[in-house]
């Protein structure tokens, strides 16, 4: 968060074409499989915006998402962002936490949009097997990217799981650049 004064800015990216187009292809393609869930919790959430359009959206039974993001200034924007979701018996709540050493018990579902900006493995590695997953990353490089997939053959080999219900890319063009965002959801 960008703090001018005593106002508080969001990062506007967080609203990009590219990063809501992403969230919602999510959004879609979990409907599909009309999975529910009892305890969602989404990794690197930033501003909640996964939680919001999965609640919104209305189409995704869930009990209750918890956001984690190691970014203390994130908290405050998703509680925000969410309060609808936040005073119903919190069905969402934003922590800020390190992904790495979070022990997911009772986790039905994980979510993980921004894979690339996580410099290891280790939250991956923690996530108990059969939990199901749902995994978006990309090609594009950028400064604070540690993991660039080439293909989303890669992109899965990075992050085997023991069933796939989804796999595919979206290409995202624009007049000066543009990458390729890659999501499988399955069963670890």
């Amino acid at each position: 968060m960008i703090n001018e004064g005593n106002q508080h800015l969001v990062h506007k990216d967080a609203f990009s074409s590219g990063q809501m187009t992403s969230k919602i292809w999510l959004c879609e393609e979990l409907e599909k499989l009309n999975w529910q869930s009892s305890l969602t919790w989404i990794y690197g959430g930033w501003y909640g915006l996964t939680a919001m359009l999965l609640c919104s959206r209305g189409k995704f039974s869930v009990d209750k998402i918890e956001s984690y993001d190691i970014d203390p200034s994130c908290q405050p924007v998703a509680e925000m962002i969410n309060d609808n979701w936040l005073i119903q018996e919190h069905k969402f709540k934003a922590y800020t936490a390190d992904c790495a050493i979070l022990n997911p018990v009772d986790v039905d579902l994980i979510i993980n949009t921004s894979t690339e900006h996580f410099d290891s493995l280790a939250w991956f590695d923690r996530i108990p097997r059969g939990t199901r997953v749902v995994l978006q990353g990309n090609n594009m490089p950028h400064d604070d990217h540690f993991v660039n997939s080439a293909s989303l053959t890669e992109f899965s080999d990075q992050y085997p799981l023991t069933e796939y219900m989804y796999s595919g890319t979206k290409e995202f063009v624009y007049p000066t650049w543009g990458f390729t965002r890659y999501m499988v959801i399955g069963i670890k």
